[in-house]
């Protein structure tokens, strides 16, 4: 089943955790299965009005940059074996509030 989320980061270069951020959107406890947190499918999607780049990272955000998205861009993970665990995500927005659309297919 395919879920859709818009995150909107707060304004300040900090990384986010995405888990954590669509926790606080839908207000899910994680022990209930309402909000999973392996799927099979992740896609992140910067908004088309975002003024600064918006960054996927991992946890290894403090030694390595992650993948940079322009406004519209999308990145992409899915797997057909293994799960993607949404736990090892961080998203980092710009000076300005950003807004970003989730969309997820769990198991």
């Amino acid at each position: 089943m395919f879920r859709a989320f818009t995150v909107t980061l707060p304004a300040d270069t900090n990384n986010h955790n995405l888990y954590a951020a669509l926790l606080a959107i839908t207000g899910a406890i994680p022990t209930d299965g309402i909000l999973v947190d392996r799927v099979n499918y992740l896609e992140i999607q910067a908004d088309l009005a975002n003024a600064s780049t918006l960054t996927v990272n991992d946890e290894n955000y403090a030694n390595t940059t992650g993948k940079v998205l322009n406004a519209g861009n999308v990145y992409n993970r899915q797997s057909t074996r293994n799960t993607i665990c949404l736990r090892d995500y961080y998203l980092q927005g710009g000076a300005a509030s950003q807004k970003v659309e989730v969309t997820l297919e769990s198991m």
